[in-house]
């Protein structure tokens, strides 16, 4: 195995940042005011700068698949230094456990036992407020383990009832969870053929798309579905970072312009731009782009001071992105009933107010929680070694790809 280049990209943190903010503020309005209709009517009326800043706002779920290109990246390189260590995929899943587990169930217990307390308590204190949520007890059993086990999203295909979630937002987790196990089985079973292990995963999802191959099952809310290409795309920014040649990188760049265009071409409402997976790989690989390009000068670039306040976000995106759900979803609601329904009010009061408590709610989250569940540090991984692993474990490349997909 070659040695990279430069594993670490550190203005990750402030793109994560970034990412994290922009689904904030898509929340703090994406129950009340701003709705496809209210995008279409500005778009046909023309309307005010706080119309056009929601219709704006309107795109800021593009900061999902942000997260998904940063996501593979972080766990290509995870995934890249654990098949240099002794038990490579021992390493790998227990960091990653360890790191996503813990957090999301200290939160959902949390969650639950506030959804549980306010509305008694506020009704106590005469405060009328209102709980856009259903209590605990009425989530069904199946829909609580697929929460707590990030398995939501395709667990219908197993088990129990349609997907259905106590906390929404959490669904992207399920798919993250997913992108962590093919790429631990890679490392598992395959750790010499990572990459083009993963570069194989994706062209079968790529031909499973184009209609070349079809699955005797429902892959709905798999990997399988298309999301794994934005993974793929953070992916493939790694290797190109790290391992790829310069004719390697102008392909890898024509793929994804090549990808962009596509998708594009299969949007089916630029205006309204509803959160279809085209629209997600519109945004992704752009990104995906655009992160390659600006890889060779982050070292000049995490210093800039201007991007402190991101990389602060970055560095606790996981807690603000668990805790901002419910708080964005019951201040906006709240503000919304308390007549706080204008464009002009919904900009100067009800997203800077989401943003702030959902601020506040993650440090806090962050400082008591999360980071009691930070993995140690590794001392670095032995470069130019072959995994240890005897030989038997080590599988035909046509093998890898069974098991992987």
């Amino acid at each position: 195995m070659d040695t990279p280049r430069q594993v670490r990209y550190a203005t990750l943190d402030a793109w994560r940042g970034l990412a994290c903010l922009m689904v904030i503020v898509f929340h703090s309005v994406a129950g009340t005011l701003m709705t496809p209709k209210f995008v279409e009517q500005t778009a046909t009326e023309g309307g005010s700068f706080a119309d056009w800043f929601l219709v704006l706002v309107a795109r800021f779920w593009i900061g999902v698949p942000l997260f998904f290109v940063i996501s593979g990246y972080c766990i290509a390189a995870a995934a890249d230094s654990a098949r240099r260590r002794p038990r490579p995929a021992r390493t790998f899943f227990i960091r990653r456990l360890r790191r996503i587990y813990p957090p999301l169930w200290g939160f959902l217990l949390i969650a639950a036992i506030l959804v549980a307390v306010l509305p008694k308590l506020f009704s106590t204190l005469g405060v009328p407020v209102l709980i856009p949520y259903s209590t605990p007890t009425d989530v069904p059993f199946w829909q609580w383990f697929g929460s707590i086990t990030l398995t939501e999203e395709w667990r219908h295909h197993v088990a129990g009832p349609q997907t259905g979630y106590f906390i929404g937002h959490i669904w992207t987790l399920c798919y993250e969870e997913q992108f962590y196990l093919v790429s631990g089985l890679i490392v598992a079973l395959a750790p010499r053929w990572l990459f083009p292990a993963a570069l194989a995963v994706t062209l079968f999802v790529v031909l499973k798309l184009s209609g070349a191959i079809t699955l005797p099952f429902g892959t709905h809310g798999t990997f399988l579905d298309g999301l794994w290409l934005a993974f793929a795309a953070g992916g493939a920014v790694y290797y190109r970072a790290n391992y790829a040649t310069p004719s390697i990188r102008r392909c890898m760049d024509l793929g994804l312009v090549a990808g962009t265009i596509w998708a594009g071409t299969h949007v089916a409402d630029w205006w309204t731009f509803p959160q279809t997976l085209p629209a997600f790989l519109v945004a992704a690989f752009p990104a995906a782009l655009l992160l390659g390009w600006l890889q060779p000068f982050d070292d000049s670039s995490k210093r800039y001071a201007i991007l402190t306040p991101l990389r602060w976000c970055g560095a606790r995106c996981y807690s603000l992105y668990l805790v901002h759900g419910p708080i964005a979803n019951l201040v906006s609601y709240n503000l919304y009933h308390a007549g706080i329904i204008s464009p002009k009010a919904t900009v100067l009061i009800t997203m800077p107010v989401c943003l702030l408590a959902s601020i506040i709610a993650g440090w806090a989250f962050y400082r008591w929680v999360e980071v009691r569940f930070h993995n140690p540090q590794l001392s670095p991984a032995p470069m130019g070694e072959p995994a240890r692993l005897p030989p038997a474990t080590l599988l035909p490349f046509p093998q890898v790809v069974a098991l992987t997909t």
